[in-house]
């Protein structure tokens, strides 16, 4: 996460208050990248912490059957046994459940990436918007004094 609270001064600082449509682009294309790359590496983790579970909740298991074959007739340390199995089940649970959790925040993070790069994106689109206005009015306005110049010459003469 670290990763990302530096993406997000980094585009801070290349980004500004200035606008600049080409950065405020770019910026936007690279927190779209940083949070596919994200996504991608949390689904990775996700999947191998899953393997991971199923292969620990396979050896419980496992091991419960074993233990109560050996101690079929010993009712004691069957109950023993089960109480085990149960508190094992439960950890691998309750594991699973962390990870879960520790998931959804940090696809959370990624969804916070993906807005910050469309809004980066619909400040670029509206400053090419502002800048092509300009670039009119501006245009006009000067074609508009050639004009009214040229008009004064041409009484003038």
């Amino acid at each position: 996460m670290k990763r990302i609270a530096w993406s997000f001064m980094v585009v801070g600082l290349v980004v500004g208050c200035g606008g600049n449509a080409r950065l405020e682009m770019a910026a936007s294309d690279t927190l779209r990248a940083l949070a596919d790359q994200v996504a991608v590496a949390i689904d990775e983790y996700h999947r191998e912490v899953s393997n991971l579970d199923d292969t620990r909740e396979s050896a419980v298991v496992s091991a419960f059957v074993a233990r109560i074959k050996n101690d079929v007739d010993d009712e004691s340390a069957v109950e023993s046994h089960v109480t085990d199995f149960k508190s094992a089940l439960g950890k691998i649970r309750t594991d699973r459940e962390t990870e879960w959790l520790r998931q959804s925040a940090s696809m959370e993070n990624v969804k916070t990436l993906r807005e910050v790069a469309a809004g980066l994106q619909k400040m670029a689109i509206d400053s090419l918007t502002l800048q092509d206005e300009m670039r009119r009015y501006l245009t006009g306005w000067i074609e508009a004094r050639r004009q009214a110049n040229k008009a004064m010459n041409s009484k003038g003469e």
